[in-house]
């Protein structure tokens, strides 16, 4: 895979030091961040307090074991589409709203928008009803609704008209909650899906996806564009095998809401924050 090859080349850098779009304070390689590391529940608000500000758009992925946050700058073509896999309770759904928490918290509107397609709205309303939020919010559809295939034909128009280089604007993140539902899209709109996973972040569009670790081997078609994996809890190792192209991930181990990234130089372990303050 090369989403993060060249990412996390020495295994101590500075505070805040970013290297290729990951940012993490006293980097270090544990063999397993089990959730007893952990010694008080993190929030979104209280490890956002600790990131210095930043010129590109940013968002947080979670908490190290150190207790500083492991932040993501977005915007890099050479981390591609990211994609969350985990089994079923592990904290996928959550995993997207600390993204997008985050972003909202540590982005100007102008600087980034936010969309989401999820199979169930209702997870989201809690936050598409905060004021604070509709700004960055260029909708949350479900698979189903006509609207989310409208978003990825607008965010198709955007992407050819930066490629022009008639507009630029905004980071658009884009979160894909369960996307095993891909199939309920048009054939058109399926492809200009694939399309963005494909080339989006070249053109300031990143997409974020989760699905279901059982459900890995029957769509490798669509996992093929994702060059960031992202694992959570997953007990069978053959399908921790696909979502990660590697078999060294030991996601049998990890507890629920305890993920792990692939460097290039080795795993990064994190755990998710609660949202709020």
């Amino acid at each position: 895979m090369g989403a993060l090859n060249t990412i996390m080349t020495e295994i101590k850098i500075d505070h805040q030091t970013s290297i290729s779009g990951l940012t993490r304070a006293r980097v270090r390689q544990p063999k397993l961040m089990k959730s007893e590391l952990f010694r008080q529940t993190a929030t979104v608000g209280g490890l956002i307090d600790k990131i210095q500000v930043s010129n590109s758009p940013t968002v947080l992925l979670g908490e190290c074991a150190d207790g500083l946050p492991f932040i993501i700058e977005l915007g890099n073509p050479q981390m591609g589409a990211m994609l969350i896999g985990c089994d079923h309770g592990a904290g996928k759904t959550h995993h997207l709203q600390v993204l997008a928490e985050s972003a909202v918290r540590m982005n100007a509107p102008s600087a980034l928008q936010l969309g989401v397609i999820t199979f169930k709205p209702g997870e989201w309303q809690s936050w598409v009803e905060r004021p604070e939020n509709k700004q960055h919010l260029q909708g949350i559809f479900a698979w189903y609704d006509p609207w989310a295939e409208s978003l990825i034909k607008n965010l198709i128009a955007l992407a050819e008209a930066r490629y022009d280089g008639r507009q630029s604007g905004a980071q658009v993140l884009l979160l894909l909650d369960d996307k095993s539902f891909i199939e309920e899209l048009s054939y058109e709109a399926q492809m200009n899906l694939h399309w963005l996973l494909e080339y989006g972040a070249r053109v300031g569009i990143s997409l974020v996806a989760t699905i279901n670790a059982h459900q890995a081997a029957q769509f490798r078609f669509w996992m093929q564009p994702f060059r960031t994996r992202i694992i959570g809890r997953v007990l069978d190792q053959s399908a921790a095998k696909i979502l990660t192209q590697r078999g060294d991930s030991a996601a049998d181990g990890l507890d629920p809401s305890i993920f792990r990234v692939w460097t290039g130089a080795g795993w990064r372990t994190y755990r998710l924050p609660l949202l709020g303050d």
